[in-house]
């Protein structure tokens, strides 16, 4: 297994991300958080 110890993306963070569709939004916003809430009950339920 590689373990990453760290990773540049070279854009910083400034409390955003990137969706596939390239569209830059709040790390708090609702899509992100469900998409980590459904990440999470995935995990639970494998």
């Amino acid at each position: 297994m590689v373990k990453l110890n760290k990773i540049y993306t070279r854009t910083g963070d400034d409390g955003q991300t990137v969706l596939v569709n390239g569209q830059r939004v709040a790390k708090h916003a609702k899509r992100p958080v469900a998409f980590g809430e459904v990440d999470e009950l995935n995990s639970v339920m494998a």
